[in-house]
């Protein structure tokens, strides 16, 4: 025999998974963004240095820089560098648990999304363990009950 309690635990048991699961496979999918945009981005600003880089090969090129060859030299290095790790170095960089911001900045962006937000996430918190509770006394008695409302209008619709 299932008790309320069994049915609950079981419940919650399913929620706190599926709410893992899918907290790891956004965290996996973000960092695979992230790994995407710098990855591509560095590979823009290579191809946005490739001019100067073959300019700065040319003696006079760099001799007519003078007080600029630094330039010359920060677009060596980054030809020398590998994307690849550009990009890794990125994504090992931004390793929040709440995503791309860290979670105190979530707080603060949902803080700031004013009353309405702050409303409908508290009557979410709120109302979700009412629903489970409904969803658990539907399976105890094995079936799922209708509201008494409904109840009403099948059982006036046979007299």
């Amino acid at each position: 025999m299932t008790t309320p309690a069994m049915v609950f635990s079981c419940l919650l048991k399913l929620m706190v998974i599926s709410v893992g699961v899918f907290w790891m496979v956004s965290f996996c999918v973000s960092r695979l963004f992230i790994f995407y945009e710098a990855y591509s981005a560095f590979l823009r600003v290579l191809k946005d240095e490739e001019w100067l880089r073959s300019q700065c090969s040319l003696p006079e090129f760099y001799s007519n820089l003078r007080q600029h060859t630094d330039l010359c030299n920060a677009v060596r290095l980054n030809a020398e560098r590998s994307p690849l790790l550009i990009a890794l170095n990125e994504v090992a960089n931004t390793a929040h648990l709440c995503g791309r911001y860290s979670c105190a900045e979530a707080v603060a962006m949902l803080s700031s999304a004013g009353w309405p937000a702050l409303l409908g996430m508290a009557v979410v918190l709120l109302m979700a363990p009412s629903l489970i509770v409904r969803i658990a006394r539907g399976v105890v008695h094995g079936e799922h009950q209708l509201p008494r409302y409904y109840q009403q209008q099948q059982h006036l619709k046979h007299l």
